[in-house]
């Protein structure tokens, strides 16, 4: 494992199995960096994660690239949430909605940092009582590994002193041809999910679940992502592409994606019940084109705390939460 300067004081932690696959993450925000597949006829590497340079470059362009997303990932409605029979109001950085925990969260920090063996490195912060909001003081760790059957583990965890809510999930994207200003249309996908989510104008949950069945949300079979992009379905047209929850069927091999040359894929293992994938919709274009990457965001349900039938996002105080993703390489 090297470690590298990563400016703001952050480091970067580069991490190689014997395969020659290459995982950075950084402590800035307990973010994903880079992913390096050696999958070029001249040996070379290709990076399939979108990626800065340093902090100060993720500060000015997308701090929520490749970042740790905590307490609570995606749009909270009303910036309220009632816990064990209190109400809450939280921050609102959107109108009327609270988006992935609100102000100056956990991904613009520097987390404490420990180096296990070679192939595993440990973040951890805590986030004080009310911050943004949410109550109890949550003591929140994520582990980056990289295994010799060229996985990347992706483990969060978290314990709070009183009873609150948690769906934290990692804000990686990924075009596996590398080129992220060119198109990800071309990408194969496929989805074990027989319904998705659809959202409102304010792109929060309807509260529904909606068959896949004849909707440009069929992923059972490999499909292109063009498929949604070039529809004129009202959900794919009201958000530009995609910006979906799908409910997954199954936890191994639970979502697949390969490049359009057919040398890099990427196979979805989770313990989540949703995928949320982001066709980045809305470039930041300095780092990437229009649907130049997808997100693969595993998580419990956007706004569940106030959605019935969604599952539960709450963590009893002292219970400790824990949710396993992995991302498999192949090429």
């Amino acid at each position: 494992m090297k470690i590298e300067d990563f400016g703001r004081e952050a480091k970067l932690f580069i991490l190689e199995n014997d395969n020659g696959l290459r995982l950075s993450v950084t402590n800035f925000g307990a973010r994903i960096v880079k992913i390096e597949v050696p999958a070029e006829q001249d040996g070379g590497y290709r990076n399939v994660s979108l990626a800065c340079a340093s902090a100060e470059e993720y500060l000015e362009l997308d701090p929520y690239v490749g970042a740790s997303i905590v307490p609570v990932a995606g749009r909270i409605s009303g910036a309220r949430v009632e816990i064990s029979g209190k109400e809450y109001a939280l921050t609102e950085n959107e109108p009327g909605r609270t988006l992935h925990g609100g102000v100056n969260t956990a991904n613009l920090r520097n987390w404490e940092w420990e180096c296990n063996g070679k192939d595993e490195v440990l973040f951890t912060t805590v986030l004080e009582d009310g911050f943004n909001g949410f109550p109890g003081r949550i003591e929140v760790g994520v582990r980056y590994c990289l295994s010799a059957s060229n996985d990347v583990h992706v483990d969060y965890f978290a314990r709070s002193d009183k009873d609150t809510i948690f769906n934290p999930t990692n804000h990686v994207y990924f075009n596996l041809s590398g080129q992220f200003f060119e198109s990800i249309g071309q990408h194969q996908l496929k989805i074990a999910a027989d319904y998705y989510v659809p959202l409102g104008e304010d792109n929060l949950p309807l509260g529904e679940f909606a068959a896949v069945d004849g909707t440009p949300f069929d992923f059972r079979e490999f499909a292109l992502f063009e498929t949604g992009f070039s529809s004129d379905h009202e959900q794919t047209n009201l958000v530009k592409g995609y910006d979906h929850p799908w409910k997954l069927s199954r936890q191994e091999t639970a979502v697949e994606v390969w490049s359009p040359d057919k040398k890099v894929g990427l196979e979805v293992s989770t313990d989540q019940p949703a995928a949320v994938i982001y066709t980045y919709n809305f470039p930041q274009e300095k780092l990437a084109a229009y649907h130049g990457v997808f997100s693969m965001e595993c998580q419990g349900f956007p706004n569940a705390c106030n959605l019935e039938g969604f599952g539960s996002i709450f963590l009893a105080a002292g219970e400790e939460f824990s949710s396993q993703t992995r991302y498999r390489l192949k090429w």
